[in-house]
């Protein structure tokens, strides 16, 4: 008897509940203002308004609406015809006409034997569609995660710039003065205003980043672009160690869910060989009393049994005799008995128990190429974590020795050359330390992806 499978309810029940969380997402977050926006009031408005992810909730939409169409076969299907016929002959100059009408009623009242193909195709749809929609929810959080700690990055690198800026504009202010009582030369003067615009260069460069950021952002959380945008947060250190990491990993990967439910069907089709076996029945019975009329069959459409059961009332129908008023019925058994088909049906086992094979296999696979991933990810982000933090120690080093070498040159004791050398490496090793906040931003966004998590 096919009846909504174990499997298939999960299917079901995991669309429920991230339709169920999207619109809770999209019922909870705060009212503020759009220009104000905290990374969780990101995320809810991303889950609620983001375009991709309602394409995603309609095709969702979609199967369901197929599954209505599939399951309505169970329904009772009630009908009305009507006919007339009219036969003239005109040597005889009559008309002889026939009017008849009929009340039908249809319904498959169960199945029994292999799922019908309706039934696998539409878990199929439904799987596809819930999966993607999974992965998309993965891939938009994970980007708006990165994009909301890109922008407070930059807005952290933009007031440094501007310290770095009002260092240097100072250093300008009194090496001006220097120039003006000669004890400084020309070279001097430009070189501390080459500091300056440097710095000015950096932080358009930063601020022109963080715009195109902020573009991207609303649209990710699906509102309009050009809007001013201000956001609240810091940088929360990543509290999961590498182990629970990859088991967040594997319960969420998406093939690996994909994969696991290709394993269940598969197991499905093994289990249901057996009716291979089965003898092919057509049984078919009647009574008929007058106007009115029943029946039962049990047919066979491609691997699954049905039972059928039809009755009709005729409303208005043809002259009969009069005998036809008596009860009537009829039956009609017909059974066909595998015995030996040549081999075909022990191949199509041997083939099925293949299939499933290799699917596990597969499955397994995929859990060792996620957690070795994982792995990776977490490693790579450990690493841009450690350089990090040298980095800063470094840019401290070099800010340290771009000082020494100015009050060295004010004392006429270096030479440009040397200033200019270090004076580069300074910059260079800001600019470092920039990329290298960015890159790990992105290489943990990365790691969130592989895990499905954001917080």
């Amino acid at each position: 008897m096919t009846l909504p499978s174990s499997r298939e309810r999960r299917f079901v029940l995991v669309a429920i509940l991230l339709l169920g969380a999207t619109t809770r997402a999209g019922a909870d977050s705060v009212t503020t203002a759009p220009d104000s926006l905290d990374l969780r009031g990101c995320l809810d408005t991303a889950m609620s308004r983001n375009r991709e992810l309602i394409q995603a909730r309609e095709r969702i939409e979609e199967v369901e609406g197929d599954r209505i169409v599939v399951r309505s076969r169970f329904m009772p299907n009630v009908q009305l015809t009507a006919s007339y016929d009219a036969l003239r002959n005109e040597r005889l100059g009559d008309t002889q006409d026939q009017l008849a009408s009929e009340l039908l009623l249809q319904q498959r009242l169960f199945e029994f034997g292999p799922d019908a193909a309706s039934e696998i195709a539409l878990r199929s749809d439904l799987r596809n569609a819930v999966f993607d929609y999974q992965d998309k929810v993965y891939e938009i959080t994970s980007r708006v995660w990165e994009v909301f700690h890109l922008i407070l990055l930059q807005d952290e690198q933009i007031n440094l710039r501007r310290s770095s800026k009002a260092a240097f504009e100072a250093l300008l202010a009194r090496q001006e003065a220097r120039f003006e009582k000669r004890l400084a030369s020309e070279e001097d003067k430009l070189l501390a205003e080459l500091n300056v615009l440097e710095e000015d260069l950096e932080i358009n460069k930063i601020i022109r980043g963080q715009f195109r950021n902020k573009m991207e952002l609303m649209r990710l959380i699906g509102q309009p672009i050009g809007v001013e945008l201000h956001l609240r947060g810091t940088l929360a250190p990543f509290a999961i160690d590498e182990g629970q990491a990859v088991q967040v990993a594997v319960a969420r990967d998406v093939q690996i869910g994909i994969s696991q439910q290709l394993v269940d069907e598969q197991r499905r089709v093994v289990r249901e060989i057996g009716w291979e076996y089965a003898p092919d029945l057509d049984i078919d019975a009647g009574l008929q009393d007058g106007r009115r009329r029943a029946g039962v069959s049990v047919g066979r459409e491609g691997d699954t049994w049905g039972v059928n059961m039809e009755t009709g009332f005729a409303i208005s129908e043809e002259d009969r005799p009069e005998d036809t008023d008596e009860v009537t019925w009829s039956a009609r058994i017909q059974a066909r008995i595998p015995i030996f088909e040549g081999g075909a049906r022990l191949g199509r086992e041997a083939l099925q128990l293949a299939r499933l094979r290799r699917l596990q296999a597969r499955l397994r696979d995929l859990r060792a190429g996620v957690e070795l991933q994982v792995r990776q990810a977490y490693q790579s982000m450990l690493e841009e974590q450690e350089k990090l933090g040298l980095q800063e120690q470094r840019v401290v080093i070099e800010r340290r020795r771009l000082e020494i070498s100015q009050l060295l040159r004010d004392k006429g004791q270096g030479n440009e050359a040397q200033l200019e050398a270090v004076r580069n490496q300074f910059f260079s090793a800001q600019r470092n330390l920039f990329a290298n906040q960015e890159t790990y931003i992105s290489r943990q966004a990365q790691l969130r992806r592989l895990m499905g998590y954001v917080e």
